[in-house]
């Protein structure tokens, strides 16, 4: 049996760091084509590309951890089964229980792997992906205004009719500058320009040919200008909606601590507005907050643990029998796997959604997945080692042809 441990471990270890391989690339594929055309439109340098793509990583490994578990072993016992191992082991004596040992050893492993990813690597991802954003904006915000919409730069909006991204060249410019408060002051220009001083530390707006409307306390000012230049600290361009309170950028005490404190802050029925980490919110806003922060932290364990299950389930689905291994090959185990997790994802994204509007309980929306994926592969597995059924597809005909004999006695009666 020890011997039978290692093979299968083997052959299961090949197959998932092969579909681990695959999709941690093709997602990272994907990104990298966005990443592409801020290198090529828009003048980012390839450094700061490289912080972006580091950090988005841990966020897909969250993801094809438990999909790449669930191909790996699918495909692993598909291969086995084809080959009649699975066959010859199973009449040796050697029953569906003795492969829970190494196939739960490898669950426990990948548990383990997606909890470091999901409690640590995660938040580290995040932040760090937050401040790589910012530090291209900072250093070519150019690369991070879009033509044709109102940008939000801090306390400052600017629009732009036209942007070249490599000269940095606007075209008819309207800015709302409202960093003195009350004097608040609108710039109309027919051209800008944003220049970066690295000594200075400061982005420059240089605006030609204008009109500058300005309020000062009771009295209105209207300017005509041929050039006049607006200095912007980058420290300015933070959102501050995001100011140390974004939740999935926390570690768990993090985490944490801000679900205590806001439930602190919702005891007081009385109180309708909350200052927040510096953010003045309302009890509507703040109860959204708190709901996703305690999401936020049951998606760091339940996640996981789902990357355990899919082994499990993995196992139930890839013993199928040498007929239909044959006939379908591998890729009948693949796309079964896929439907499944697909299947998965999408419930528990819904039950997040819901948790997330206040619907469903968040426990129920984040662990009743897990559970009912759990009850079913344990059930199936339950199913093969008896021997009732031989395969899932085996037991899936039976109770079709039994529903079908049913429906056509019914119909017989008078």
């Amino acid at each position: 049996m020890r011997i039978l441990s290692r093979y299968i471990l083997k052959e299961v270890l090949t197959f998932f760091l092969i579909s681990l391989s695959a999709f941690t690339g093709l997602l990272l594929v994907l990104r990298m084509l966005k990443l592409t055309s801020l290198i090529i439109n828009r003048g980012v340098e390839v450094g700061q590309i490289a912080r972006v793509f580091v950090a988005i990583i841990p966020t897909f490994l969250e993801i094809a951890l438990p999909m790449s578990t669930l191909l790996g072993v699918m495909l692993a016992f598909s291969r086995l089964c084809g080959d009649s191992e699975v066959v010859v082991m199973r009449a040796s004596g050697i029953s569906i229980v003795n492969f829970l040992k190494p196939i739960g050893l490898f669950a426990l492993i990948v548990g383990v792997v997606s909890l470091f990813v999901s409690v640590s690597l995660r938040p580290w991802g995040f932040a760090s992906l937050s401040q790589a954003l910012f530090d291209v904006a900072r250093s070519k915000s150019i690369s991070g205004l879009s033509q044709g919409i109102f940008n939000k730069l801090g306390d400052i909006t600017l629009y732009a009719e036209r942007i070249d991204y490599r000269t940095g060249e606007l075209t008819n410019v309207l800015v709302d500058d409202k960093r003195a408060g009350a004097q608040r002051k609108i710039v109309v220009s027919q051209r800008g320009r944003i220049v970066a001083d690295e000594a200075t530390h400061t982005i420059s707006l240089l605006l030609a040919d204008g009109v500058a409307h300005e309020q000062l306390e009771d009295r209105y000012s209207r300017t005509r200008f041929t050039s006049n230049s607006l200095s912007v600290d980058p420290s300015e361009l933070r959102d501050d909606t995001k100011k140390g309170v974004v939740a999935r950028e926390l570690k768990v005490p993090q985490l944490r601590e801000a679900i205590a404190h806001y439930r602190r802050l919702l005891g007081d029925e009385t109180q309708q507005s909350f200052e927040v980490f510096g953010e003045a919110v309302s009890r509507k806003d703040l109860l959204k907050k708190f709901r996703r922060s305690r999401i936020e932290l049951g998606q760091r364990f339940s996640l996981p643990f789902a990357a355990c299950i899919m082994a499990f389930v993995g196992l139930a689905l890839g013993i199928m029998s040498p007929r239909t291994q044959r006939t379908w090959g591998a890729g009948f185990a693949g796309l079964l796997g896929l439907i499944v997790f697909v299947i998965y994802y999408s419930v528990f994204s819904v039950g997040v959604a819901l948790a997330d509007k206040g619907s469903i309980p968040i426990p129920l929306a984040l662990w009743a997945p897990n559970i009912i994926t759990t009850c079913l592969a344990f059930w199936i597995l339950h199913k093969l080692a008896t021997e009732q059924w031989h395969s899932v597809s085996e037991g899936v005909q039976n109770y079709c042809r039994k529903a079908f004999e049913t429906f056509r006695s019914l119909r017989r009666q008078p």
